[in-house]
Parts: structure tokens; C-alpha cells; sequence
């Protein structure tokens, strides 16, 4: 079974025309790493805001791990999904990196040993071991965002969502956000990650999911996304770099650097 299903969802902001127009969004997505991207307004951020309950459908039902959405509190859905904003500013208020990372899981009243062990492994894998006592504006971009996303994987849930989280980061630094959603996939976590990087979507996630105008226009094996010229000119993005310089020395459309180096020695 998916571990997020949509299943003919229609939402409407006040006043505003329809997010997703008839049927409705229709969407299921099982373990790994799945990648959503398409153009501003094509209805991306609706979506995630529907998964942690933020959002309500209008019809339609949304279901995670097994949960229906529209019948659980957001504090439920906190216990099963974690969730790091597009800006950083709009999630962290605490005094300490420390105190921000460890904020949900207590709210939560998990028993202290899992806080600790939560907290620990998020600081770790997040770089921030040594800045546990630094007031969160006290760091730059890049590591408010990487508080941000050590905040949603503190209290171990099986579903992450991460909004842009390569904003501000530099090579080293999405390398490890790289190495980090391939250690939750091993470990068997749903990870979303919503962006506008399609390098990134290219070296790090496994699926993808192409959102315009409020429809699934693709869902499937992310190199079959950007093979496709038609679906990435119709949605309004750009394939990756690689990918565009594979096609002009005729080795295909690799998506990431292992496969354009691959196709290079052969």
C-alpha cells in the first residue's frame, strides 16, 4: 500500500479558482525518494500543506501511512509527518539549535529517551553537532536551513518533507543533504522533496512527479521524466545540466553524474 495516497482531491483558496481542477489530483507514492516539482502556482506547496493537515480538501480524500488526513489533528500528523519550510525563518523561534531540533518531539511527550536519541541523530547527520547551544539567527542561511530540516527528522517520522531544502547550500553541503535522503530511504522513510533544483532532483531522487496547472502530468522513474522534451518544455522546467550537456555530445539523457559518466565510457 502507498504511503501517501490522493485520491481525487479538489482544493480551492477563498475566493480563488480551483488548485486542482477537474477530477481532482489523484497521486500515490510508496517508499524512496520522490522529487515534486513544476512551475509557481502549479500547485506543489497546496499539496504538501494537504499532507500535514495545515490545508483541508475540499472533496477528495488524502491518506498517509494509512491516516486520513481530514480526520486527524496536525498534531497527529506531526507523529507521522516531518515537514521543513521553503524559508527557515518561517519554523525557527527557539533560543538553541538545541532546544529548536528537540521542540517537536517534546511537544509530542515522546518519553525522553527517544527525544535524546532523535535530537542526536538529527544533529548528527545534519551538521550541527558543536552548534547545539548557537541561537538559530545567529547562523547563516545554510544552516538555518539545515535546523530547519534537523527539526523535522528529530521525532523519527516516517514520512519527510522537504520545501527547497538545497536553498543557500553549497557543494559540500548538498552532498550531504544527497547522502541524508538516500540514508532515509534505506531506512525505509517516504521523503518529498518539493523543489525548483533539478540538478539535484537528478543525482538524488529516484522519482518524480511533475505537477502544471494542478495535474499530474507524470509520476514515475525520474530519468523517463526529463527524457521526455515534450512533458519538460509543456511543464515549465528546466531538465538538468547534465542532462543537457549529454544530449549535445550524443550520450542520451543521463540525469545524474554517475550515469553521464557511464554513458561517457561506453
Amino acid at each position: 500500500m502507498p504511503e501517501i495516497r490522493l485520491e481525487d482531491v479538489r482544493f480551492a483558496y477563498p475566493g480563488g479558482v480551483d488548485v486542482y481542477p477537474e477530477p481532482g489530483l489523484t497521486l500515490a507514492l510508496g517508499d524512496g525518494v520522490t522529487a515534486l516539482v513544476g512551475e509557481n502556482g502549479a500547485g506543489k506547496t497546496t499539496l504538501t500543506k494537504l499532507l500535514i493537515g495545515l490545508l483541508r480538501p475540499r472533496a477528495g480524500s488524502v491518506t498517509v501511512q494509512g491516516e486520513d488526513v481530514a480526520k486527524a489533528t496536525v498534531a497527529a500528523m506531526a507523529r507521522i509527518v516531518g515537514y521543513s519550510f521553503q524559508n527557515p525563518d518561517d519554523q525557527l523561534f527557539e533560543r538553541t539549535v538545541r532546544a529548536e531540533v528537540s521542540f517537536g518531539p517534546r511537544v509530542l511527550r515522546k518519553p525522553v529517551a527517544e527525544v535524546e536519541r532523535g535530537v542526536a541523530w538529527a544533529l548528527e547527520a545534519c551538521g550541527l553537532k558543536g552548534r547545539e547551544e548557537v541561537h538559530p539567527h545567529d547562523l547563516g542561511l545554510s544552516e538555518r536551513k539545515w535546523v530547519a530540516i534537523a527539526s523535522a527528522l528529530a521525532g523519527e517520522p516516517q514520512v519527510v518533507v522537504l520545501d527547497e531544502p538545497t536553498l543557500g547550500q553549497d557543494y559540500p553541503s548538498r552532498e550531504r543533504l544527497r547522502s541524508l535522503v538516500a540514508q532515509l530511504a534505506d531506512m525505509g522513510r517516504t521523503v518529498l522533496v518539493v523543489t525548483h533544483d533539478m540538478d539535484f532532483v537528478g543525482e538524488a531522487c529516484s522519482s518524480t512527479v511533475v505537477l502544471s496547472e494542478g495535474a499530474v502530468r507524470y509520476a514515475g522513474p525520474t530519468a523517463a521524466a526529463f527524457a521526455d522534451r515534450d512533458l519538460v518544455e509543456e511543464a515549465g522546467i528546466e531538465p538538468p545540466h547534465v542532462t543537457s550537456l549529454a544530449r549535445r555530445l550524443g550520450l542520451g539523457d543521463a540525469v545524474s553524474e554517475r550515469a553521464f559518466l557511464a554513458a561517457l565510457g561506453r
